[in-house]
């Protein structure tokens, strides 16, 4: 088997057909499609059945619970046969062609490890959005490009061996689990390359989620899991320097702003005293940080305004 392609899906039986169908129109000789269905109470079961009669390379592995994507990427990976895996969500859909450049430069030059290429953001109906760029460019082999989201999940291709030393998604996590993966990726050191090409289509369902609207305690926590698992690995493997270090401390900073915003006294000192601890040379910062975590927070809808640019 050549490629896997593996999609969690929790009650998204329309969504999911377009995704299974957007593999299918790949063409690929040899590539199995693994549907992790994450404890779904709707008809996900009976549409993978009737993929799975026209097509032996539709599979389906279930849960009684909902344990999260995260989770079911894991289940996922260990049943993936493939040489290549690529991870699609249940509610985005691959371009026509767009594995074909991926798959073509991981074919051609066998020392690559990982490629990726680029993902347009679309609205739920899947037009594109022309107010934003698509997701997917080149990066640095410096620490600051470690935090950055350089590739959308769905956007990159692993060799199945290579992702045994980055190590598994987090299950602590039920947001920003992409972005921490993603780190850890990069800091597993292996060869990569940037295909200019669009690979699929990413179905924003929002597109502010930051501050009061769409405010998600356990997503906010994540975030901060995610800072934690990167700022430390980078340090061990001595890919740390003040620029990363500032970088996580001002995503940590924001974040603590919304914990305020939304009244969370003790999570925003929290998030705050992390921010101070990620870094580890600049003092007035860290002095900063420390009387930000006990001021009031009478301020921080303000501040999060001039954030947000209202």
């Amino acid at each position: 088997m050549q490629l896997s392609i593996i999609i969690p899906v929790y009650n998204r039986h329309g969504l999911l057909r377009e995704a299974i169908d957007s593999v299918i129109r790949q063409n690929l000789d040899s590539c199995e499609i693994i549907v992790c269905d994450d404890g779904s109470t709707d008809d996900v079961g009976k549409l993978c059945d009737t993929y799975s009669d026209a097509n032996s390379h539709v599979s389906l592995s279930r849960t009684p619970k909902n344990y999260g994507a995260q989770v079911a990427r894991n289940r996922g990976l260990n049943l993936a046969r493939g040489q290549y895996v690529l991870f699609l969500d249940s509610d985005d859909v691959l371009a026509d062609g767009g594995v074909a450049s991926l798959l073509g430069a991981m074919v051609e030059d066998t020392s690559l490890d990982y490629v990726y290429g680029k993902v347009i953001r679309a609205n739920h109906q899947l037009i594109p959005r022309d107010e934003s760029p698509p997701v997917g460019e080149p990066f640095t082999d410096e620490p600051f490009d470690l935090a950055g989201y350089h590739w959308h999940t769905m956007g990159a291709m692993y060799k199945r061996e290579y992702l045994q030393s980055v190590g598994e998604w987090n299950i602590e996590m039920t947001g920003s689990q992409d972005w921490e993966y993603q780190a850890r990726v990069k800091l597993a050191g292996g060869k990569r390359k940037f295909v200019d090409s669009i690979v699929g289509y990413w179905r924003q369902h929002s597109i502010s989620r930051i501050g009061t609207n769409q405010f998600r305690p356990d997503y906010v926590r994540s975030v901060m899991i995610a800072c934690d698992v990167v700022l430390k690995l980078a340090r061990e493997k001595n890919r740390c320097d003040r620029a990363l270090e500032n970088r996580l401390a001002r995503r940590l900073v924001v974040h603590a702003l919304e914990w305020g915003v939304n009244g969370h006294w003790k999570d925003r000192k929290l998030c705050l005293l992390q921010a101070k601890d990620s870094v580890s040379s600049n003092r007035m910062m860290k002095l900063g940080l420390r009387v930000m975590a006990y001021s009031p927070m009478f301020l921080d809808e303000f501040i999060m305004d001039l954030v947000n640019g209202n």
